[in-house]
């Protein structure tokens, strides 16, 4: 059986999880979560992970994490964590063992995401209103807007389907 690895990456809230376990069960691969996988190796949540050992180190672990996952499994789709791509050459890495599918929604619709399911669960965020959400958003977009850009495939739509995602993968 050949090698497929997919790697969905976006902003949060931009809904890697949610389409990614979809999109394996329609593809009959399996589904990773690259930020559950860290936590398995840390033993503690993100969010505390982030605040007693620092955003630096919690990049690190995620490194090692993305290379040991490419070492051990041929087949995945993986929804990365929204930062992922950003750091230690992460992006190059996953170009370079699979496909990259970048999930690109707008900020507004992010922000909404992000307030529904509670700002608590996403650490890279500080704001509890929503236009300085919106902001903030914008701004750690336009910081990883270049690495995101070097995905093999970018979807802007606020609805982004598995269906969508599968007809951009036939068409590379």
């Amino acid at each position: 059986m050949e090698k497929r690895r997919i790697f969905l990456i976006g902003l949060p809230g931009s809904g890697k999880t949610t389409l990614g376990k979809e999109l394996a069960q329609q593809l009959a691969l399996q589904f990773i979560d690259l930020d559950e996988k860290i936590v398995e190796k840390i033993e503690m949540s993100i969010p505390k992970y982030f605040k007693q050992q620092g955003e630096g180190n919690f990049r690190l672990r995620e490194k090692e994490v993305l290379h040991e996952v490419c070492a051990t499994y041929d087949s995945f789709v993986m929804a990365t964590g929204g930062g992922a791509p950003c750091f230690h050459f992460n992006m190059d890495t996953m170009n370079e063992h699979g496909q990259t599918v970048f999930l690109d929604v707008s900020p507004g619709d992010l922000a909404l995401r992000v307030m529904d399911e509670g700002v608590e669960k996403r650490p890279i965020f500080n704001s509890y209103d929503q236009q300085d959400l919106i902001q903030e958003i914008r701004q750690l977009k336009e910081k990883r807007q270049e690495f995101y850009n070097q995905s093999s495939i970018k979807i802007r739509d606020n609805q982004i389907t598995v269906d969508k995602i599968i007809s951009n993968l036939e068409s590379l």
